[in-house]
This record gives C-alpha cells, structure tokens and sequence, in this order.
C-alpha cells in the first residue's frame, strides 16, 4: 500500500524517523502539524497517486471535499508521531476514521504488538542473575516485586489470595513483609504457604538474622537486606540455598558503606547480589537519594539495582498510578532491575 504520511517542521525529524521507510513523508510549510488544512494540503500535494494519505491524529478540519476530489481516503493518523510504525503495519488490513485518531482505534492491537515485542526480547535477553526463570539484571527487562506487608500475620487463605491477586496482576516477584516482633514459627508458616501458592520468586524483608535464616530453610529465593549488622549471622545459608541478597548501606546517606557491604558480601563467597542504595520518602532526602542512585551507576555499571518505589508511595496520599508511573520511569533512566512496590492501604472507618 503506498502510502502518505503528512506532517509540519516540528514534528519532520520524528515522523521521519517513526515511518522507517514505510511511506512517504510530506513536510508542509507548517510549524504545528495539527494546524493542517484542506487548502494547505491541496496546495503541496506531489503529483504521485496514492491509496491512502495520513494527516496527524489531532489535525480538526473536514477533508472530505478533498478526498472526494482525490479519489484517496484521506484519514487521521495517530495522535504522536511515535505511534506511527504501528498503525502503518495495520494501515491495510483495518479501515481508519476521518474522525477518531488511528492510535485509540488501534489501541488493543497496539498493545498486543508492544507486549510481543517486550516478550520477544525478554527471551533474547542476558541477565546475570536467574530466579525461578525470572531473569534479573543485564538487558533483561525491570521486574516487579510486589509487598505483601505484614504477610507472616495474615490467615493462610488472606495470604493465598494476595499471593494469587499480585501474580494474576503481572508481578514477577513475591516479597513477604516481617513486622518487628514477627516469631520464626510465623515467618516460616508465611514462606510455607506462599511456596505451594506460587511458583514465582519468594523473597523476604527483614532485617533479622533469625527470620532471614528460618525463610531461607523454607523455600525463600531472595534476603532483604544485608549489612554490616547481619551478614556475617546469614551468609553461610544464603551461599547453602543459592539465595540472592539485597545489599544495603548502614546508613541511607553513606554511600561507603554500601560499597563495603558490597565488598564483604562478595568476600564471604556471597555471589547473587543486588545493591539497594535506598529510595527515601518526598521530604525526607528523595531527591538526594535518586542522585544515589546515579551516582551509584556510574560507578558501578554492572550489578543489578533494586528500586524501592513504595518507599515514596506509601507515605505521600496522592495518585498512586501516577508517582508509580514517574518512579517507573526514573528507575528505568538508573537501568534498575527491580522495582519494589506494596500494595496496602489503611481501610478509613465508613
């Protein structure tokens, strides 16, 4: 199918680039593509004949009398120049509006593409560290590990559902929240129920050697956190389980200590290792933290980087859907890969 895809000077370089050769590209003298008109699309069009022409998603005016002229559908393209290889690989099998933009009319079947394609090159992928199959780090893709806060207190069949709820939702990884006081009978009974619940990665958060040590024995794949306080009390079961280890500083704002940690992890025999140079909350150090981050993956380009989002979401009473949006974004900017996130919420009295 030949095809035309029109556009201004603004957007010439990324429809240019989006169209990849698959049509050709009229630049009228427009700055904002949207402003097109009948007229001025008349006035530029070449002599060629083609089967359909693409005006910009948002463009206003009512080209009928033209296409009419033309004998040529002439039909809304999709809203951002991005979308534009997508709704050409489906310009012939699907009929396009003069009134709806082509990426909401293909929105289903876009997504369906953008899935395949981040499907496709998760398998292509290399990542240094492998979990149950889930691969972290390397190209791989970020993965997402969901908190089940509190987990070990929660009824068996409460669990279950979160457990099911978080993996029907598309988590990769399940993490079991300990509360302080949690007992190792309850946070051995919570890794137990969650191993025959799911096949994911189980990983646990907690500080406590003594919990860190009894979910090991039961079945957890990955340990929150390591430092200088525990490590030497849980390195000889995580090396004994093949257990990955999420690595933090001793203190949020010495990053030193992270490095050491690192370095001792690494020294104790310790070889599937995460480093989390901690997200703080709004108010708290947020901004000096994301620099830890980048400061952290410009020296350190290899190691894979855990991304704790729910450390700002969960003390910021705002659209949750958003910020997770925007610290997705941030966190793929800082190549994370993993992002930690709960889902929990104080019910307010009716």
């Amino acid at each position: 199918m030949d095809t035309l895809v029109v556009t201004g000077h603004l957007a010439e370089n990324a429809v240019t680039k989006a169209v990849k050769g698959k049509a050709d590209v009229l630049v009228l003298d427009i700055e904002v593509a949207a402003f097109i008109t009948p007229a001025l699309l008349r006035r530029h069009l070449p002599e060629k004949k083609y089967d359909l022409i693409l005006i910009p998603g948002l463009a206003s005016g009512d080209f009928t009398v033209l296409e009419n002229e033309l004998g040529t559908p002439i039909r809304l393209g999709p809203k951002h120049a991005v979308d534009l290889g997508s709704v050409l690989s489906f310009a012939g099998t699907l009929e396009l509006s003069t009134k709806i933009p082509a990426c909401e009319m293909l929105a289903g079947k876009m997504r369906e593409n953008a899935i395949g394609k981040v499907t496709m090159l998760e398998e292509k992928s290399e990542a240094p560290l492998v979990v149950k199959s889930v691969k972290i780090g390397g190209n791989s893709r970020m993965k997402v590990m969901a908190e089940i806060v509190d987990a070990a207190r929660l009824g068996r069949q409460e669990l279950i559902d979160k457990i099911l709820y978080f993996e029907h939702t598309g988590a990769d990884i399940i993490d079991l929240g300990m509360s302080l006081g949690t007992s190792g009978e309850e946070a051995a009974e919570a890794v137990k129920t969650a191993r025959l619940a799911t096949t994911l990665p189980l990983s646990i958060d907690t500080l406590e050697p003594a919990l860190i040590n009894t979910a090991l024995e039961n079945g957890v794949d990955i340990v929150l956190s390591l430092n200088s306080t525990n490590i030497n009390d849980v390195k000889d079961n995580i090396i004994k389980h093949a257990a990955v280890a999420v690595v933090i500083p001793d203190r949020v704002d010495d990053m030193g200590s992270l490095f050491q940690n690192l370095e001792s992890a690494r020294d104790a025999g310790i070889q599937k290792i995460i480093a989390d140079p901690v997200l703080e909350p709004a108010g708290h150090g947020l901004v000096e933290s994301i620099n830890r981050f980048y400061e952290f993956r410009k020296k350190d380009k290899t190691t894979p980087l855990f991304f704790g989002t729910g450390n700002v979401t969960e003390l910021m009473d705002a659209d949750s859907i958003g910020i997770n949006a925007l610290l997705s974004a941030m966190g793929m900017e800082l190549d994370a890969s993993i992002l930690f996130t709960p889902d929990f919420s104080h019910r307010q009295p009716q």
